[in-house]
């Protein structure tokens, strides 16, 4: 039994041995060296740039069209067939000019007839003006018959019986009476007259609707019917007749865009713009905001803006597509970093400042950007170094290193 033990035994300090050879000069170097928190911190390399400072626009690009200054599309105000048309589409016309005319002929007869009846109401009144001339006469003597019988009478009352008094004084009763009446003859083919003529005036419009002329200057845009068509009378602006003409405005042209919602706080009369026009691209066209719509459409939650431009030179015509660019506001000296310096973090940004050595975390309010920089307008001086790439991810504090 003794063999085994000493086996055992001899094992052990085998073990022994060789714990205590690991307890060497190196296992005290392992015991004397710092832990882990005494550890210093590897530094970050980072490249840095100073903030710019520079005049920056905020400025909006739109595409809108192009479209008349006026358009008006032109209907018939009476019914019946086209008679003639004198212009064509492209056809330049001036203000007041005779395009076209409607033949209605059962107008014109009936105006011959509201002119005889004028000639008759006249040819009344001029009778009933002379039955009052006559009955003025009439009450004018039969006045001075019943006065100088009375007068007589009152004198010595056995000249004169009192009964041709009585009927002296009925005569001239008779006469005022039979004047009255005269006069209510006046006033009524007076009337009649008027009448007569207020309807020949009425159906003169209509004959003058006959002839359709346009009342702006401009082109013909279209032509919808040829002569000898039907043309029905235009009773409402819902009207089922077909239209003759219409007649844009070029002399003046609009400029007409959407503006977002969020943009159209900074959208007012007189807001500067550039235009550029497909057709003329090497040329811009400076224009400032004539009118807006100041309402919203419900659908797009854009605003109706328009420009006004001046095309006496008839270059520009509906319909184009015209590029705007709006300037918002300007700003001087603004400080701006480049984007890749911007960290954002749910709904607040910031940026990494150096100082002393360390990575400080800097939040900022900004304004305008473009792709390549950002608008600082609150938390920068515009002196400091600030920090656009790491070669790691940085954090407060964090020692670093900038690169040369």
């Amino acid at each position: 039994m003794r063999k085994p033990f000493f086996g055992i035994l001899a094992l052990t300090t085998v073990l022994v041995s060789a714990c205590s050879s690991a307890k060497g000069p190196a296992g005290n170097a392992s015991a004397n060296s710092p832990n882990a928190s005494e550890t210093s911190v590897d530094e970050i390399t980072v490249s840095v740039a100073k903030p710019d400072r520079r005049g920056i626009v905020d400025r909006l690009d739109l595409t809108g069209v192009v479209t008349a200054y006026e358009q008006v599309t032109l209907y018939a105000k009476v019914s019946g067939y086209l008679k003639s048309i004198s212009v064509d589409i492209g056809d330049w016309v001036h203000a007041g000019q005779l395009l076209a005319e409607v033949d209605v002929p059962e107008m014109l007869t009936g105006l011959e007839e509201k002119r005889a009846a004028l000639l008759k109401a006249e040819a009344d009144l001029v009778k009933a003006q002379a039955d009052v001339e006559q009955a003025q006469a009439d009450v004018a003597f039969q006045k001075l018959n019943y006065e100088r019988l009375k007068v007589i009478f009152e004198r010595d009352p056995d000249v004169l019986p009192e009964n041709e008094v009585d009927q002296a004084r009925a005569a001239y009763g008779v006469a005022n009476g039979k004047l009255q009446a005269a006069k209510a003859q006046v006033k009524v083919a007076s009337a009649m007259v008027k009448g007569a003529e207020a309807e020949i005036k009425t159906l003169d419009t209509l004959m003058a609707y006959a002839r359709i002329t346009t009342p702006i200057p401009g082109v013909v845009a279209e032509r919808f019917v040829d002569r000898g068509a039907l043309i029905q009378a235009a009773s409402s602006s819902r009207t089922q007749a077909a239209p003759v003409v219409s007649i844009a405005r070029l002399d003046k042209v609009r400029v007409v865009v959407d503006v977002p919602e969020p943009k159209v706080r900074t959208v007012q009369p007189g807001t500067n713009a550039v235009l550029q026009v497909e057709g003329h691209r090497d040329e811009s066209f400076p224009a400032k905001v004539a009118r807006t719509g100041t309402v919203l459409d419900l659908a797009s939650r854009t605003m109706r803006v328009e420009f006004d431009l001046d095309n006496r030179d008839r270059r520009l015509r509906p319909g184009m597509t015209a590029k705007v660019f709006l300037e918002l506001q300007k700003i001087q000296n603004a400080i701006t970093v480049p984007i890749a310096a911007l960290r954002t973090q749910s709904e607040s940004r910031s940026v990494f400042v150096v100082q002393d050595g360390k990575a400080r975390l800097r939040p900022v309010k900004t304004g305008l950007e473009s792709p390549e920089w950002i608008q600082v307008v609150e938390g920068l001086s515009g002196e400091e170094a600030i920090v656009v790439a790491a070669a790691s991810n940085l954090t407060d504090a964090a020692r670093v290193r900038v690169k040369q």
